[in-house]
C-alpha cells in the first residue's frame, strides 16, 4: 500500500506560508492499518494501566520493548513491575508530575522516553518538579520528551546522557540551562520553545557540533544569544516571540548550514549584523513583527539561496537595499503592513517571484518592471493610495492574476443574481460581501464555509439597513448571520461590519477555546455602536474606530495579551462613557493614538497615561475640550503632537515643557490660544513646528532661540504672527534652517494626468516637494499631495506614520491644508 494509508491531517489552521511548508506535519492513519500494526507489534507494546495493580504484575516477567503508562496517581509499586528490558517509555493521561527519584533504576535499556503525558489537561502545576535521578543512569538514552514538565533547571550531571540525538523541554519552566549541556556532542534536535523564565544560553553554546534543530519560540526573556555561536551543523533556528532580544551576535554569520530562520515578533531586534549576508545557503527567512527593524544591509542581496523572505508588519523599515535583484531565487515575499516603506528597490523586477505581498503599505509607486513578472501567480494590494492602488489593478489585469471578488447577496435567484451559498465553489485572497441582509437562514450562511478559505485575507461585510425593514429585523438576523460566518485564521483584515450586535471570536465565546481569527491585522469598524467582540477582540495591529462605541475590551485580551500589540488606534466619532474610556488602559502597548470629532469630551481620559510607548498624539475636532491635562507632561517617550480644531483650548500647559523628546509640534486651526509660552524653548528635542490658521497667536517667545535642533518652521494662515516674524521677530528665527511664512496657503491644483482614474493613462512625471526636509532626497509624486481624497481604504492611513496626522485633520477628503501638512509629515 506504500504511503497510501498515511493523509496528512486537516486542520483549521491555514494554508501554511512557504516560511512554515517546513514544519513537521500531523499524519492520520487509517483505522485497519492501525489495526493490523497493533497485532504485529502486540507481542513488543504494552499498555499499563496504574489504577489495575494486579493486571500490572502479569507483566513484569513479560518479555516487550515499549510500554504506555496511563492513570498514574503516585502508585508506588508501578515502576517496580516494569519489565527490564523495555527500550522506549511513554506516559499519558496522569496527572503525577514529580515521578519517583528511582523510577528508571531497572530499565537502563530505554532509548526513549516520553514523559509528555505526565501532566493531564487544566489541572493545577507544583512550583518544583525535578526529573527523577534514575533518568541520568539511562546511559543508551536517545531522545527525552518532557514538555510541559514545570522543570526550573537540568541536572548539572545532565552531560552523562551522551547518546542523546533529541531533547524536547518546550513550555517547561527553565530558568537557565547547565553548562554541561554543552558536551552532549550528539545531539541534533532541542526544543526550548515556551520557557518564559529562560534568560541565556550557556556561553559554550557552539560546541554542539551536530546540532541540526534548535526551536526556541516564545522565550520572552531571552536578552541574547551567545557570541560564539558557530553551530556548524544547524540548519533550523526558530527565535519567534523572543520580544527581548535585542540584536544577533556580531558573528552570526557563522552559521553556514542554516537553512530556516524565524525572527518574527522580535520587536526590540533593530538591526541585522553584517556577517548576516554570510547565511549562503539560507532559504526561509521570517522577519514578521519585528516592530524596531529599521534597515536592512546593503549586501542583503547576497543571500543567493533564499526563496521566502516575509517582512510583515515591519513599520520602522523605511527602504529595500537595491541589492534585492541579486536573489534569484526568491520566491515569495510578503512586505504587507511596511508603514514606512515608501519605494521598492527597481531591481525588484528582476526576480521571478511567485508570490508578491505589499497590502496596507504606504507605497507611493510601483516599478514598471513588475509588469514583466509573468511568474507571478499572487500579487496581493488590499489597500494603498488611490494611484498605486490603481497601477496595482491594471499590472493584476496585464498578468491576468486575480483582484477583489465582489459577491451581492440576493434573496430571489434572478438572472445574473447568486446566493451566498454558491461562496462555497470559491476561493480568493480579497472578498466584499454585500446586502447581508438577504441572507434567508443562518444556515445558509454556514453553508459559505468562509473558514475553509485558506486563501483569504480581506474581508469585508456589509448589512444595508436603509429601510425600515431591515432596521426592524437586521438587530436579529445580523447576529445570528456573523455566527454563521466564521472568517478562516488566515484573516488579516476585516471591515465595515455594519449593524452588528455581537461576534464570537471563539466558537461558543469562552476563553478557552481556539481563538478563531489569530492573524487578524488591521480591524476597521464603522457604524457598529453595538457591537461587541466575545470573549475579547481580536489582537489587531491597528485600530480605526468609528461610531463604534461597544468594542473596547473590558476585560483586557485575555490569552491574547501581546507586549507589543496593538501598536496604532484611531477613534472617530465615538461616544464613549467614562467606564469605556477606562478600557483603554488594557492598551498599553499603543504608538500612535488619533482621537477626532468625539463630542462632550471636556479632558482627555487620564488611561491614556498607560500608554508607556507613546510616540504619537493627534487631537482633531474635540469641540468640547477644555484644556490639557497636567500629567501630558509624564508622555516622555511622545515624538508627535497635533491639534486640530480644538476650538476652546486656550492654553498650552506649562508641564508639556518636560516632553524632552518630542519632535514634531502642530497646532492648527486653534483659534483660541493667543499666546505662545517662554517654556517652549525647554523642548530641546523639537525640530519642526507649523502654526496653521492660529489668527489670534501674534508673537512667538523669545525663548524660541533656544531651540537650537529646530530645522523648519511653518506659519501659515496667522496675518500677525507672520508680519511680526518678517519684521521685527526675523531675528528670533535667524537660525532656523527652512523658515515658511505666509498670510495664506494656496496649495497648487493636481494637473491633469494626475486625475485620472485607475487604469487610465499612468504619469511617470515627479516632483521634489519644495523645501521638504521630511523624506531627504526622495521624490514624491505630486498626486500624493493633492488626491488625498482618492485614497483607497483611507481609514487605514489612520495608523500610517506618514499620513496619520493628516488623516485625523483631514478626516474625509482634501482640504487645502492637507499640501502643508504632508509636506511637513512625510
Amino acid at each position: 500500500m506504500g504511503m497510501s494509508c498515511l493523509q496528512h491531517s486537516r486542520s483549521s489552521s491555514v494554508r501554511p506560508s512557504p516560511v512554515q511548508a517546513k514544519a513537521p506535519r500531523e499524519l492520520t492513519m487509517h483505522d485497519l492499518v492501525h489495526e493490523l500494526a497493533m497485532i504485529i507489534m502486540g507481542n513488543e507494546f504494552i499498555i499499563i494501566n496504574a489504577a489495575e495493580p494486579r493486571i500490572m504484575k502479569k507483566h513484569k516477567h513479560r518479555y516487550c520493548r515499549h510500554v504506555q503508562l496511563i492513570n498514574f496517581q503516585n502508585q508506588s509499586n508501578v515502576f517496580k513491575d516494569l519489565p527490564c528490558k523495555i527500550r522506549s517509555f511513554h506516559v499519558r493521561d496522569s496527572g503525577k508530575l514529580q515521578l519517583p527519584q528511582k523510577a528508571f533504576s531497572r530499565s537502563k535499556y530505554i532509548r526513549v522516553l516520553d514523559l509528555s503525558g505526565c501532566l493531564v489537561e487544566e489541572q493545577s502545576t507544583r512550583s518544583n518538579i525535578l526529573l527523577p535521578r534514575s533518568t541520568l543512569q539511562l546511559k543508551l538514552l536517545r531522545y527525552l520528551d518532557a514538555t510541559s514538565l514545570r522543570i526550573k533547571s537540568l541536572p548539572e550531571s545532565f552531560h552523562t546522557l551522551q547518546n542523546m540525538q533529541t531533547l524536547i523541554l518546550s513550555n517547561c519552566s527553565l530558568e537557565t540551562l547547565p553548562d554541561s549541556i554543552c558536551s552532549l556532542q550528539k545531539l541534533s534536535y532541542l526544543d526550548l520553545s515556551g520557557n518564559t523564565s529562560l534568560t541565556k544560553l550557556p556561553d559554550e553554546f557552539g560546541l554542539l557540533n551536530k546540532l541540526i534543530f534548535l526551536n526556541m519560540p516564545s522565550c520572552s526573556k531571552l536578552t541574547k544569544l551567545p557570541d560564539e555561536i558557530s553551530l556548524v551543523s544547524l540548519e533550523h533556528l526558530n527565535l519567534s516571540g523572543c520580544v527581548e532580544l535585542e540584536n544577533l551576535p556580531k558573528d552570526f554569520g557563522n552559521l553556514d548550514n542554516l537553512r530556516y530562520l524565524n525572527l518574527s515578533d522580535c520587536y526590540k531586534n533593530s538591526t541585522l549584523p553584517e556577517s548576516f549576508c554570510h547565511l549562503k545557503h539560507l532559504r526561509d527567512l521570517d522577519f514578521s513583527d519585528c516592530h524596531d527593524l529599521d534597515i536592512l544591509p546593503n549586501c542583503f542581496g547576497n543571500l543567493s539561496e533564499l526563496q521566502s523572505l516575509n517582512l510583515t508588519s515591519c513599520p520602522k523599515l523605511g527602504s529595500l537595499p537595491e541589492s534585492f535583484g541579486m536573489m534569484i531565487k526568491l520566491k515569495y515575499l510578503n512586505l504587507s503592513y511596511g508603514i514606512r516603506l515608501q519605494e521598492l528597490p527597481s531591481s525588484l523586477g528582476d526576480l521571478k517571484l511567485h508570490v508578491l505581498d505589499i497590502s496596507a503599505s504606504s507605497l507611493c509607486y510601483l516599478p514598471d518592471s513588475i509588469s514583466n513578472m509573468t511568474t507571478l501567480t499572487e500579487f496581493v494590494v488590499t489597500s494603498g493610495p488611490r494611484r498605486m492602488f490603481g497601477k496595482a489593478q491594471k499590472i493584476k489585469r496585464c498578468l491576468n492574476l486575480p483582484g477583489r471578488t465582489v459577491h451581492r447577496v440576493h434573496k430571489t435567484r434572478t438572472r445574473g443574481s447568486r446566493n451566498i451559498v454558491e461562496l462555497a465553489q470559491l476561493n480568493c485572497r480579497e472578498l466584499l460581501i454585500g446586502y447581508l441582509e438577504n441572507v434567508n437562514t443562518p444556515e445558509e450562511a454556514e453553508r459559505a464555509m468562509l473558514r475553509d478559505k485558506s486563501c483569504l485575507r480581506q474581508l469585508v461585510l456589509h448589512w444595508n439597513s436603509s429601510s425600515s425593514e431591515n432596521k426592524k429585523v437586521g438587530i436579529y438576523t445580523g447576529k445570528s448571520v456573523l455566527e454563521r460566518l466564521i472568517p478562516p485564521r488566515t484573516l488579516e483584515q476585516l471591515m465595515s461590519m455594519k449593524n452588528l450586535v455581537e461576534w464570537w471570536t471563539t466558537r461558543s465565546a469562552e476563553e478557552d477555546e481556539e481563538f478563531l481569527i489569530p492573524n487578524l491585522h488591521h480591524l476597521e469598524l464603522k457604524d457598529c455602536p453595538k457591537l461587541k467582540f466575545l470573549p475579547y477582540p481580536p489582537r489587531s495591529m491597528f485600530w480605526y474606530l468609528d461610531n463604534s462605541n461597544e468594542v473596547l475590551p473590558g476585560q483586557g485580551f485575555g490569552k491574547l495579551s501581546s507586549p507589543a500589540l496593538p501598536c496604532g488606534m484611531c477613534i472617530n466619532n465615538c461616544d464613549f462613557s467614562s467606564d469605556k474610556w477606562h478600557r483603554l488602559q488594557y492598551l498599553p502597548t499603543l504608538e500612535v493614538f488619533n482621537l477626532t470629532f468625539c463630542s462632550g469630551l471636556r479632558v482627555l481620559p487620564q488611561e491614556i497615561l498607560c500608554f508607556n510607548s507613546l510616540k504619537k498624539l493627534s487631537l482633531g475636532s474635540l469641540m468640547d475640550l477644555e484644556m490639557l491635562p497636567e500629567w501630558l507632561g509624564n508622555l516622555t517617550a511622545l515624538q508627535f503632537f497635533g491639534i486640530r480644531n480644538c476650538c476652546t483650548l486656550t492654553f498650552l500647559p506649562e508641564i508639556m515643557k518636560n516632553l524632552r523628546s518630542l519632535k514634531v509640534l502642530i497646532l492648527l486651526e486653534c483659534q483660541g490660544i493667543e499666546i505662545l509660552p517662554e517654556w517652549l524653548g525647554h523642548l530641546i528635542s523639537i525640530q519642526e513646528f507649523a502654526i496653521v490658521v492660529c489668527p489670534n497667536i501674534k508673537s512667538l517667545p523669545e525663548s524660541i532661540r533656544n531651540l537650537t535642533a529646530l530645522e523648519e518652521l511653518y506659519i501659515s494662515g496667522c496675518p500677525s504672527l507672520v508680519e511680526r516674524c518678517r519684521r521685527d521677530d526675523a531675528d528670533m528665527i535667524s537660525h532656523i534652517p527652512i523658515v515658511t511664512l505666509k498670510l495664506e496657503e494656496e496649495p497648487e491644483g493636481p494637473n491633469e494626468e494626475e486625475q485620472k482614474l485607475d487604469g487610465g493613462p499612468e504619469t511617470e512625471q515627479e516632483t521634489q516637494v519644495h523645501r521638504t526636509r521630511g523624506i531627504r532626497g526622495t521624490k514624491l509624486p505630486n498626486a500624493l499631495f493633492h488626491n488625498l481624497s482618492n485614497y483607497n481604504h483611507l481609514a487605514y492611513f489612520a495608523h500610517v506614520f506618514a499620513i496619520q496626522l493628516v488623516r485625523m485633520m483631514t478626516y474625509i477628503g482634501f482640504t487645502r491644508y492637507t499640501y502643508i501638512l504632508l509636506r511637513l509629515i512625510l
